[in-house]
């Protein structure tokens, strides 16, 4: 009896023990806000980041947008991604609005510097815009894009911010974007967040915008998420809401 006793304490702590660490490893997103996180996906794992957009425009047209991220682990420290954005209006998405990037893209992010005490993480990410899509014969150019990533984790508080230099997709103009949010983590399964992100061009007026969500953990390995935001000190409106999921096989 008291082998048997001790039998079942040892299952039951390590039940208990796999439980507590796959609960520390839950997935890490890039998605629903603008800013990516310096996490880099781990080695021979595949994530899948999918969101669904209502934009708003300011000329009065409406975006409807599927953006999904495809993230695979390559090494320890890099992984290679592809970028899809596809679906209504999705040329105006794209040139008008902040969060619209490139309507397919290969993409890279190496983590720099991780898990230093007295020093955010940081990683680079970059982009290569794949321009073999039209809808109206504008299939644009070899569009670069380079991100800085900043994160610093805080207890439950996740502070990060980008800064990118990119060109444009349909255009030879090249511009800056920054943006920088805050995830607190009010349960295990629930986290929101608070963004701003903003594009400046040269001759342009600066975009600028806000947005807010919440993060929702089903398991480790699956999360959903939602999302809403607008323009702000700006005279033309745009609005959107996101919706999406995000999961990862090992």
């Amino acid at each position: 009896m008291t082998n048997k006793f001790i039998a079942g304490l040892l299952l039951v702590g390590a039940m208990l023990f796999s439980i507590v660490t796959k609960a520390q490893d839950k997935i890490n997103t890039d998605r629903p806000d603008q800013t990516d996180g310096a996490n880099v996906v781990e080695q021979k794992t595949l994530q899948l980041e999918t969101e669904f957009y209502y934009n708003k425009l300011s000329a009065g047209k409406t975006a409807l947008i599927s953006s999904s991220l495809l993230r695979y682990g390559l090494f320890k420290n890099l992984e290679a991604r592809l970028l899809v954005e596809q679906g209504q209006e999705r040329d105006l998405f794209i040139s008008e609005t902040t969060q619209g990037q490139y309507p397919l893209a290969l993409s890279t992010k190496i983590s720099l510097l991780k898990d230093k005490k007295h020093l955010p993480d940081i990683a680079l990410i970059s982009y290569l815009h794949i321009p073999i899509t039209s809808h109206s014969g504008n299939y644009g150019y070899w569009s670069p894009q380079v991100t800085l990533v900043l994160e610093k984790e805080l207890d439950k508080l996740t502070v990060t911010a980008n800064g990118s230099y990119k060109q444009e997709a349909f255009e030879k103009s090249w511009i800056w974007q920054v943006s920088g949010d805050l995830k607190y983590e009010l349960t295990d399964r629930f986290t929101v967040f608070g963004e701003y992100f903003a594009q400046y061009a040269t001759g342009d007026s600066p975009i600028h915008n806000a947005d807010g969500g919440v993060l929702y953990h089903i398991t480790s390995d699956l999360l959903v998420h939602l999302a809403f935001g607008h323009t702000i000190f700006t005279k033309e409106h745009n609005y959107f809401g996101n919706a999406g999921l995000a999961f990862r096989i090992h």
